[in-house]
């Protein structure tokens, strides 16, 4: 078991506890998966809304987004099935890279990344549930405040009553107020609080209500943390990993000449059409950074042989793929804060340590283990019978 300060010490080990093979390698996985069901989801509403696939692909590449466009209302249903896709696998994902990081923090070195997946599958009804949830009880709230305004619309009894039970409806639309915050604490802590409870939706809506309402300030400075620790780890991943490339680029140049300059400059060009709108979101947000992890030049197409153009096209997927990879640590940082974030909460509300709780899963691991260990106790004695 890792020896844990449960406080703010904790979380600078977020960075470093996800640099691991298997954490990003979850990560990926949901990543890929959460990422390509969108991908296609969103392509199949342009085509039902008449955008086209060339049409899209030309504007948006492989960061596709039907907000912008003119729509039908079939097509949004489509669009909005692929962005609660995108959200619930990365929720799970998110629980399986808790799990993982609950078991190492407890001294399970050999809980493989497939026993995490294989967990968080089985509680994702538990998962998806806590914001849902919470997203239901609010919008009955808001239906109760629009019923009442409908109903006041009645001459003279309806603008009275509105105004005498004003205090009612302001204690009503603080309540809506505390639940969206409750909502969004879910979102961040649930697949944490399912992964290091081994419990169910309920539970989670109760730690977030919980942990909200008697760790407020610690709640905030610690996610503000986790986040800072995440973005750190992976600008610092994608930059080592730009110098890495460029080293890569110049070796290579040096050796085999022309042909992989041109393999290399055509691939990058591809690669920047494809995610063409990535580069404008970084440039807008941190413009001195984009040169040092991202693009720092434009590239422009190559006329080059056949073959060399599907070399091109297997570079970039390479590229994009490495790239998928740097995200998924961010990804993985971020997810493994949260752990750590509601580990040290639940210590402080409850003076509960998870690390020294055995969970329902190690719970029937342990008498599966008996089990078998009766079964060949019983197989010995027989042996030693008929002897």
């Amino acid at each position: 078991m890792q020896q844990m300060h449960f406080d703010f010490r904790d979380i600078f080990r977020s960075t470093r506890l996800a640099l691991s093979l298997q954490r990003i390698w979850i990560q990926f996985v949901g990543l890929f998966f959460g990422y390509l069901g969108y991908l296609v989801l969103t392509y199949v509403s342009f085509i039902t809304s008449g955008i086209g696939l060339s049409v899209g692909w030309n504007k948006y590449g492989l960061l596709p987004c039907l907000i912008s466009e003119s729509p039908n209302w079939y097509s949004m249903i489509i669009y909005f099935i692929g962005v609660f896709w995108l959200v619930a696998v990365y929720l799970v994902t998110a629980t399986a890279v808790s799990r993982a990081t609950y078991m190492l923090a407890k001294g399970n070195n050999f809980y493989t990344w497939k026993e995490s997946f294989s967990f968080a599958v089985k509680k994702a009804g538990a998962i998806l549930m806590s914001p849902i949830a919470l997203a239901i009880i609010i919008g009955l709230f808001v239906l109760g405040g629009a019923v009442v305004g409908w109903i006041s619309k009645i001459p003279y009894v309806g603008e009275l009553g509105l105004t005498i039970f004003t205090v009612i409806w302001f204690v009503a639309s603080l309540v809506i107020v505390f639940l969206a915050l409750v909502f969004g604490v879910s979102l961040l802590l649930a697949p944490a609080i399912i992964a290091t409870t081994d419990d169910d939706a309920f539970e989670a809506v109760f730690q977030s209500f919980s942990t909200l309402w008697s760790q407020p300030w610690r709640l905030v400075l610690y996610e503000m943390l986790a986040d800072a620790m995440a973005i750190i780890g992976f600008v610092v991943l994608a930059f080592l990993s730009k110098k890495a490339f460029i080293v890569m680029d110049r070796i290579f140049s040096s050796t085999m000449g022309a042909d992989f300059m041109n393999i290399s400059a055509h691939g990058m060009y591809l690669l920047s059409v494809w995610v063409a709108h990535s580069i404008d979101w970084i440039n807008s947000i941190c413009p001195d950074m984009s040169n040092a992890i991202y693009f720092s030049r434009e590239f422009d197409p190559l006329a080059l042989p056949g073959y060399q153009i599907a070399a091109s096209y297997i570079f970039a997927i390479m590229i994009l793929l490495i790239g998928s990879f740097i995200v998924s640590y961010g990804l993985a940082s971020f997810n493994v804060g949260n752990t750590l974030t509601y580990l040290i909460l639940r210590k402080k509300k409850d003076d509960e340590n998870l690390l020294e709780r055995k969970d329902r899963e190690e719970e029937e691991e342990d008498e599966e283990d008996e089990e078998e260990s009766s079964e060949s106790d019983e197989k010995d004695e027989n042996k030693d019978e008929e002897k």
